[in-house]
């Protein structure tokens, strides 16, 4: 039986409640180490040539009708033979190794509205999309790090969680590389190493918002990094968002333990033992539990491919059947249109304009099998990283690339 510490009330609302902490091995599908995924039969999904069909059919009539996409849903897009795959998938991310690859779209066939609103269609049957900046974005088309020409990829990127739920991602014209580590791993080996830092896993930190806070709310959120909850043990970590925190006078100084913490989790999540890597496709739809698993995505590089193209479709999403999780460790966003999420950013009313009006619409949606950039594309800002929006702050140890 599974040793923890502390009381938990019946009701999720509790937030003063010293939380439980898990002071054995976590033993579930979801602690795995690299030799354990090897076989991709255990997270790898490929599409057959009924499904592609199928894929294809429902494509064809969502042009037919004009469907937008923020109203396509799975009983708009009917998937009779994929679905009992995505369920698959669905079990995989919750309940298994906590990532998955949908394989074998043919990404050169369609045009990348198509592709925005395959990978919408098909993720509808795993979660609802929750908004990723203070605009209201659902879909995002974002750029990723590319491979250096001295052969760096993700193997050599820092991993990290982020968004909702799962951040599910798609290539429309270049591969790649991914590399994910098991967050129970991490905490495992937190616990043989150096169980005395296994606590300060569970106290809360200042985690940037990076300015998309709302008025008057603080521009940092406090949150633990782990959470053992319902028989769940979850972890988050995005160290670059934590110090850059450190930035705002108010938010809570990190002690030498906290970053003794850090840099332990830095190295195991390097370690050849512990993080798996795989190459990428274009066409790949790739999925990541935040909660079981950090990840990292370089792209190949390609000159044929104009930089204006060498983009990720990107979206967050909170699955239909995820795990519980203590209020404390998540926040809820509001769905305009579609049911509430876990985590994403809350949209804020933009000055000058009405928060439910037709320009403040334009800015998240596309409509299916128009093929319109401007209502996928990601305008960046100088000094932004393009793969997560993220804000250089002066001393920063963050090296580029990635950010899902």
């Amino acid at each position: 039986m599974t040793e923890a510490v502390g009381q938990r009330s019946g009701a999720d609302s509790d937030r003063t409640t010293r939380p439980d902490v898990l002071r054995e091995p976590c033993r579930t599908a979801a602690a795995w180490q690299a030799a354990d995924v090897a076989d991709p039969a255990a997270w790898q999904f490929e599409l057959s040539p009924a499904q592609l069909d199928e894929l294809e059919s429902g494509l064809r009539e969502s042009r037919r009708n004009g469907i937008a996409l923020l109203k396509l849903t799975r009983e708009r897009f009917p998937l009779p033979t994929l679905a009992p795959t995505l369920e698959r998938v669905a079990r995989c991310l919750e309940g298994g190794p906590g990532f998955a690859v949908i394989r074998g779209l043919p990404a050169e066939r369609y045009d990348d509205a198509e592709l925005a609103t395959l990978l919408w269609a098909t993720t509808q049957y795993l979660g609802s999309p929750v908004s990723q900046d203070s605009r209201g974005r659902k879909l995002r088309r974002i750029r990723c790090a590319t491979e250096s020409r001295a052969g760096g990829g993700a193997a050599d990127l820092e991993l990290r969680t982020g968004g909702s739920d799962v951040v599910a991602l798609l290539s429309p014209r270049l591969g790649g590389r991914s590399s994910v580590v098991s967050s129970a791993a991490l905490y495992n080996e937190v616990l043989r190493r150096e169980p005395v830092l296994v606590e300060r896993l569970y106290r809360r930190f200042a985690v940037d918002r990076r300015g998309e806070e709302l008025p008057g709310e603080r521009p940092y959120r406090m949150l633990p990094l782990a959470c053992w909850y319902d028989g769940e043990l979850s972890l988050r970590y995005d160290r670059f968002d934590i110090e850059s925190a450190q930035r705002f006078p108010a938010a809570p100084r990190l002690a030498p333990a906290d970053l003794e913490l850090f840099d332990l989790l830095d190295e195991l999540a390097a370690s050849s033992e512990l993080r798996f890597s795989f190459d990428v496709e274009p066409g790949d739809i790739q999925l990541f539990n935040n909660y079981a698993v950090l990840h990292a995505h370089v792209q190949r590089r390609c000159r044929a491919v104009p930089a204006a193209r060498d983009h990720v479709l990107r979206l967050w999403l909170t699955l239909h059947n995820g795990r519980r999780l203590p209020p404390g460790f998540t926040w809820t966003t509001p769905g305009y249109g579609g049911p509430r999420g876990r985590g994403g950013v809350t949209p804020q009313r933009r000055p000058g304009r009405p928060a439910s009006g037709r320009s403040e619409r334009r800015a998240h949606r596309t409509v299916c099998g128009q093929p319109d950039a401007r209502h996928v594309a990601v305008p960046t800002l100088k000094g932004e990283e393009r793969h997560g929006v993220r804000h250089p702050v002066p001393g920063d140890r963050w090296a580029g690339g990635h950010a899902v």
